[in-house]
């Protein structure tokens, strides 16, 4: 064991140590945002100060010590073993989707253990053992099998916007082989996903959702490759690993590998982009490397407007990294313990001018709401701003604009509704935890670097938009969708924060904060409801976004037989509402359900065992979302005849009044 040199706590602050004073800080900011929770009782707010606690009072501990310590490893024997007992996992995964027909509780525990296998794997394995290529084949496999198994084993499409993509757009896009089915829709000027769906539907000879499934849905656990290399170019290899695999298993990064739209495409640019562009800040770089900057900056441009949005704040804040620097508040040195090698900050100014100048030059031309996209969107913006935002007007980030959540519940939560609240946003939260480690170790001088310096500003500027915005009410810029693509530059910074740890704290602490996380990190993410939406481990307190065959073929048969008029619209649950909209262009309205019945009397319900048996949303009196248990009876009570069942779904309308079939 190395020898550890303690250092005092007041001698590094009176030393002007930027990283102690940023621990600091961060510890007491979490005892000034404690008084927020009496305040909401909103997921963030009452878990955000623990982690900035908890991850201010890790730094400074490990701060105290120099020298690195040396933690136990497995025995060759056990690392050798455990890719073949990862691998016969997944192959168990495979089977058991296979003969359930679903993911299920059984499954995502047998997930779990891999993942553990894999972070184990990464931690423990002795540098003598260790083998990159092994693990991360096994980080890609297990990617493949998780999101393929989810994708084979529904019928249709998981997700919502899924259906308005693939069963209108893309279809008629393949059918036509051209764009004009979305000439007048926001996608014209930015028809990238589209175009690689039909293109491979043609190229293959295969139907759209076969080629979505083998182009996006293959691409999307490859993706993760980027990760890698990007931490790969700022600290050493292990660590590297460990930000791809803990990547791949983040619940809403699972979520856009199986919910396959265009922001699963722009989330692939966009870790493109990180990795070119850490390369051109971290290197000598060639034109070549700056070239491939600007190919996937337009790439993601023509693929998603939020995506290309995201990709935008990201370049900014590499250009105010760089401005910041330009101060000599750091000082990079030759190495350090992390291997960073110096290099000098690079203009991002006309990279920034080129991205914003597209930008703006194709939202103005894209149709959108009748009127263009940009226009449209500062409308919403300046709207939101004057009616609807102040402080604590709180937004869900992860339910506003995310097209798989559904609105707040207003009802007194359940126990199992507390446990599955906090287990869907405990896996991000200890990701979060070591990115604020990591953040707190560059602002050391000697640590300092453009590339990682950009890492911690775009961290920094993301949680503003995911968290700090919806704060004061302000959800225009979809903090919902945010999470992926955030959940990049965090496992980034979060790879520096537990190779710090791991090098300065006790090979004792080392070691249980390390098993704890190899435990809890992969059985949290399997278990989150963004990763798990075509089949929920805890069905009554988690929705289901996918569809059965039966449920689907009720949805076509009853929109045949159903007036198409505004005025005599279905009525049915969250999410099913959404397959007549998206899907069969049925007027459909939310299901009001008040004391236990439906409350209108002329209404046309819908109804589905879904809503006795799972955790389908309808409104209350008021208007709010909840997830009661409804039978049959209860929604098709009083003055309604059942003029259509096939044993999962019901059409209940009012009496005498039939279907026009």
């Amino acid at each position: 064991m190395s020898h550890k040199t303690p250092n005092s706590l007041v001698g590094m602050l009176k030393s002007g140590r930027l990283d102690i004073i940023g621990a600091v800080l961060g510890l007491v900011g979490a005892l000034l945002m404690l008084p927020l929770q009496l305040l909401a009782s909103q997921v963030y707010i009452q878990t955000l100060p623990l982690v900035l606690g908890v991850a201010s009072l890790l730094y400074l501990l490990a701060s105290r010590t120099q020298s690195e310590s040396t933690i136990a490893t497995l025995s060759p024997q056990a690392a050798r073993l455990l890719p073949s007992v990862s691998v016969v996992c997944m192959a168990a995964l495979v089977g058991l989707a296979t003969f359930q027909g679903s993911r299920t509780l059984l499954y995502y525990d047998i997930a779990a253990m891999t993942g553990m296998l894999l972070v184990a794997q990464v931690f423990f394995t002795d540098d003598s053992e260790f083998s990159p290529a092994l693990i991360l084949t096994q980080v890609v496999l297990l990617g493949l099998v998780v999101r393929l198994t989810a994708l084979m084993t529904s019928p249709g499409y998981i997700g919502i916007d899924v259906w308005t993509h693939m069963s209108n757009w893309t279809a008629a896009i393949y059918e036509s082989q051209s764009l004009q089915p979305i000439a007048d829709r926001k996608y014209f000027a930015s028809p990238l996903f589209h175009l690689l769906v039909a293109g491979a539907a043609l190229l293959f000879d295969i139907g759209v959702r076969e080629a979505l499934f083998l182009s996006l849905g293959v691409a999307m656990p490859i993706s993760v490759l980027f990760v890698y290399a990007t931490t790969r170019l700022l600290v050493g290899v292990r660590w590297a690993v460990f930000a791809a695999t803990a990547y791949a298993m983040v619940g809403h990064v699972v979520e856009w590998g199986i919910h396959l739209i265009p922001t699963s495409l722009g989330l692939i640019f966009f870790l493109a982009i990180l990795y070119s562009l850490t390369r051109v800040l971290h290197l000598d770089y060639k034109l070549r490397d700056f070239v491939l900057v600007v190919f996937f900056s337009i790439a993601v441009i023509l693929t998603h407007q939020i995506s290309a949005f995201i990709m935008l704040v990201f370049t900014g804040a590499g250009l105010l990294a760089q401005f910041v620097l330009s101060f000599g508040l750091f000082n990079p040195r030759l190495s350090n313990v992390l291997d960073f090698s110096p290099q000098d900050t690079v203009n991002l100014t006309g990279l920034l001018a080129f991205d914003l100048g597209l930008i703006t030059f194709m939202w103005s031309l894209t149709p959108y709401q009748g009127g263009t996209f940009l226009a449209t969107i500062f409308s919403y913006l300046e709207n939101t701003v004057r009616e609807g935002a102040g402080f604590l007007a709180l937004a869900n980030p992860q339910s506003s604009g995310d097209a798989t959540a559904s609105e707040a519940v207003q009802q007194v939560p359940t126990l199992m509704d507390t446990v599955v609240k906090y287990l869907d946003v405990s896996g991000f939260l200890l990701l979060l935890l070591l990115t604020i480690v990591g953040s707190m170790y560059v602002l050391r001088r000697e640590n300092a670097s453009h590339a990682t310096f950009t890492g911690v500003v775009a961290t920094i500027a993301m949680l503003v938009f995911v968290f700090g915005f919806p704060l004061f009410g302000i959800r225009t810029f979809v903090p919902g969708r945010w999470f992926a693509f955030l959940a990049a530059p965090m496992a980034v910074i979060a790879a520096l924060g537990v190779a710090f740890l791991v090098k300065n704290l006790t090979p004792r602490t080392a070691v249980v904060m390390l098993l704890l996380f190899t435990v809890a990190f992969p059985t949290m993410t399997a278990l989150a409801s963004h990763g798990t939406l075509d089949s929920p481990p805890f069905a009554d307190t988690q929705t289901r976004y996918s569809y059965t065959d039966g449920e689907l073929a009720a949805a076509s048969t009853i929109a045949d037989i159903s007036p198409d008029d505004d005025q005599q619209p279905l009525h049915t649950d969250h999410p099913y509402q959404t397959i007549f909209d998206r899907r069969e262009q049925q007027p459909v309205k939310a299901m009001t359900v008040a004391n236990g019945t439906a409350s209108t009397a002329n209404e046309t319900i819908v109804y589905r065992t879904y809503q006795r048996d799972g955790a389908a949303y309808v409104r209350d009196s008021a208007g709010f979302a909840y997830q009661p248990s409804l039978s049959e009876r209860q929604v098709c009570s009083g003055a309604r005849d059942v003029t259509y069942s096939n044993g999962e779904v019901t059409l209940c309308t009012v009496a005498g009044s039939g279907g026009d079939a």
